[in-house]
Formats: structure tokens, C-alpha cells, sequence
């Protein structure tokens, strides 16, 4: 069980804190049901999550796993859909990002780049989906373990992505 002051990483909303753990106001009728009071990473809105819960909950990687990670990420394969119709392009990328690794996050990131680097066409609207979800997650998670901004951690996110 984690505790107040310790950092996870939440399904799809990155790094977050642990603020508090113990039953919500608004859980009056549960009073033996203990969430995580989470707050996220990114825009600081607050998650109420069961501590018992099946979405994965993980605890983040260290400043030097996310350094190792950066220095290995650009070895990560491409991984493109079999066709480009719009429900196999989306299945692809959801079947790629639900087990929330931060080495899936980087695979489809890469995967959807690399589908659309120089004349390859127009990203549609599901890719960029994706690939906003994919970075925002994995960034937070850098941000936070390195310290550093958003920004930054997406700029040595594409750098190391981009490195062969």
C-alpha cells in the first residue's frame, strides 16, 4: 500500500501523488472501502482511486531508471497497424498503450512519428490522440523523477527517441 507523500503512476494520467489515503466525504456509504486521494502531475486535478483497484497503479521509475531508459529509448522498435483504416490505426495504438509501461508509452510515440515523418501524410485525429495521451503520460513521469519541465522532459523525450 502506498503512502501520503509518495509518488505513482495512474493508468492514463501519469505521475501523481499520493496526498492522502483514507474514505472520501462522498463515499459515506463505504466506510470500510480506503482510496488514494491523488494528485496528478500535469494540471494538479484531484483523483479518488480505490486502493484495491484493478487499473494499474505502479510506483515510478528513479532519476537514474529514467536516465537509462532516455539513453535506450531510441532502440525501441517501430510498431505500425497492418492497415491505415481508422479502427485498426486506433485498436493498434489502444492495444499498444494498455498495459500503461512507460516502454509501450515510448513505442507508440515513436510508432506514430516515424508513420508520419516527412511526406508520409496528414496525422489523423486518433494518432494525435494517441500521441498527446502517450506523451503527456510518459512526460510526467520524467518531469517528476528528473526534475524538470514538461517541456524539457519532451524535448529529451524526442531527442532520445530520435537517437539510433
Amino acid at each position: 500500500m502506498y503512502q501520503a507523500g509518495e509518488y505513482v503512476v495512474y493508468a492514463d494520467n501519469g505521475l501523481c501523488l499520493v496526498e492522502q489515503v483514507g474514505v472520501p466525504d462522498f463515499n459515506a456509504g463505504e466506510r470500510d472501502r480506503t482510496y488514494y486521494f491523488l494528485r496528478t502531475n500535469t494540471d494538479k486535478s484531484r483523483i479518488y482511486v480505490p486502493t484495491d483497484t484493478q487499473l494499474p497503479l505502479r510506483p515510478p521509475m528513479t532519476a537514474q531508471e529514467a536516465e537509462a531508459f532516455l539513453g535506450s529509448v531510441g532502440e525501441i522498435p517501430v510498431s505500425l497497424p497492418q492497415r491505415r483504416d481508422r479502427k485498426t490505426v486506433v485498436q493498434h495504438y489502444q492495444n499498444m498503450l494498455s498495459s500503461h509501461t512507460k516502454e509501450a508509452l515510448a513505442q507508440a510515440i515513436k510508432s506514430i512519428r516515424y508513420a508520419h515523418r516527412g511526406a508520409a501524410g496528414r496525422m489523423s485525429g486518433a494518432e494525435e490522440s494517441v500521441l498527446r495521451r502517450a506523451e503527456r503520460q510518459l512526460c510526467s513521469e520524467l518531469s517528476g523523477v528528473l526534475n524538470i519541465s514538461m517541456e524539457d522532459a519532451g524535448e529529451r523525450l524526442t531527442r532520445a527517441l530520435t537517437a539510433q
